[in-house]
């Protein structure tokens, strides 16, 4: 009896485990988009196999909010360029590229992650101040 307690104690924990990892929303630090600066709200690095969804919340705090909000992909974290669909792995709402106004949420669905890292570019236009929230949320698809 006292054996299978423990192989039913090791296995919850490794169930437990195994599903805080997975699932988990993480918060990109929030932040101001200032003028015509661009920020970058980046991911950590991944493997193949995982599905992976972004989004962004717009906040409108000085001046009337306008920009854009675009998802970029890396293959070594160094070099980025634009992630729009390729082969159906994409799905954005409202549209590849999120113009920024006050209240704008968008989300990028990468169906499977191919590159090592992906990151939200954040231009915004003069005079005008945009608080940025970013969160992602993954899911192993094996």
């Amino acid at each position: 009896m006292k054996k299978y307690l423990i192989i039913l104690f090791v296995a919850f924990t490794v169930f437990a485990q195994a599903q805080s990892q997975k699932g988990k929303v993480v918060a990109i630090t929030p932040a101001n988009v200032e003028g015509a600066e661009t920020i970058y709200f980046v991911t950590e690095p991944w493997s193949q196999n995982w599905n992976l969804t972004i989004q962004a919340l717009c906040t409108e705090v000085g001046g009337t909010s306008d920009g854009t909000i675009r998802l970029e992909q890396s293959t070594d974290g160094i070099s980025w360029e634009d992630f729009t669909d390729e082969a159906g792995l994409l799905k954005s709402y409202p549209n590849d590229t999120l113009t920024i106004v006050d209240g704008a949420v968008g989300k990028w669905i990468i169906q499977k992650t191919l590159d090592y890292q992906y990151r939200l570019a954040v231009t915004g236009t003069a005079s005008d101040t945009t608080l940025i929230i970013a969160k992602y949320i993954w899911k192993d698809i094996k």
